[in-house]
Formats: structure tokens, C-alpha cells, sequence
């Protein structure tokens, strides 16, 4: 991999934006992540992503473990 496209030997150059094709089996769904992005934040077999995102939203986001908002993200009441 090289800098000029977006990545470097141990992560991420700048930012990072890739596709990734859903695979199915098994019942469920399957994603892989960039090699790049599993670099930058340095992961390891067996840890946890928590994924967000808000119903109708177009998007959502990744949050790297042990960061900010962690597996202690509350919704608040209505």
C-alpha cells in the first residue's frame, strides 16, 4: 500500500473512504472493515464494535473501542 492511496503501513493517511460488499450466511450479516482502519485503531481478533445510528438516518457510525460514548451509550427518554 502507499501514501497516494489513502493508506500507510500502519493505518490510516488522511482519510479513508471504502465500499464493502454485504456477505450473507449462517442467518446473519457480514461486513469486513478496511485493513487500514483495523491498523489505525489497532484491532484484534474478539473486540467489540459498537455501531450507532438513528432510525430514517442515512448513516451510521463505527466507534472505536474503549472510546468516547463505549458500550455505555444510553438513548434518552422521550
Amino acid at each position: 500500500m502507499s501514501k497516494s492511496d489513502g493508506y500507510k503501513s500502519t493505518g490510516i493517511t488522511g482519510f479513508l473512504a471504502d465500499g464493502r460488499r454485504i456477505q450473507e450466511g449462517d442467518g446473519s450479516f457480514t461486513v469486513t472493515i478496511p485493513r487500514a482502519l483495523a491498523m489505525e485503531w489497532d484491532l484484534e481478533h474478539g473486540d467489540d464494535l459498537l455501531f450507532t445510528a438513528e432510525e430514517g438516518s442515512t448513516k451510521a457510525t463505527i466507534h472505536k473501542p474503549g472510546s468516547e460514548g463505549g458500550f455505555s451509550l444510553g438513548v434518552a427518554d422521550d
